[in-house]
């Protein structure tokens, strides 16, 4: 059985990771996005990362960085076969399926929903992804 390499991918338009973890990690045509946030692009100690009080701000912009890493891999959103979201309050599902519309618009996904508290005060919504980008 052949063995794949774990290739980290921390691209350079995002900020560090808060923690000890990469943004994504790619095993051979397998790419697997960590939990992302509306962090993910702000930089510094996490108690002073300041997010938006919106949640179609941060569910926006949380996206827009999972495209980011996406992108460094040489993929896009197109290529995301699953989802796992957690939110802080269930009443802001429909608004993120509002968002997976505008975002996913051909298509849907594999997809996981839960909510929880979060790490960081104020944070409304996390989103972890895993797309399959094949080897032309």
């Amino acid at each position: 059985m052949k063995k794949h390499t774990v290739i980290p991918l921390n691209p350079p338009t995002l900020a560090d990771p808060a923690g000890h973890f990469d943004r994504a990690v790619r095993i051979g045509d397998w790419v697997f996005v960590s939990g992302t946030s509306a962090l993910t692009n702000l930089s510094g100690p996490l108690a002073d990362r300041v997010l938006p009080d919106s949640f179609l701000e941060q569910a926006n912009t949380t996206f827009d960085n999972i495209e980011k890493v996406l992108e460094h891999a040489g993929g896009s959103l197109a290529d995301v076969y699953e989802i796992r979201v957690i939110l802080n309050d269930r009443g802001n599902f429909g608004p993120l399926n509002d968002i997976f519309h505008e975002r996913f618009p051909d298509r849907g996904f594999i997809g996981h929903g839960y909510v929880a508290e979060f790490l960081a005060p104020g944070m409304l919504i996390e989103v972890e992804a895993h797309a399959y980008l094949p080897s032309e």
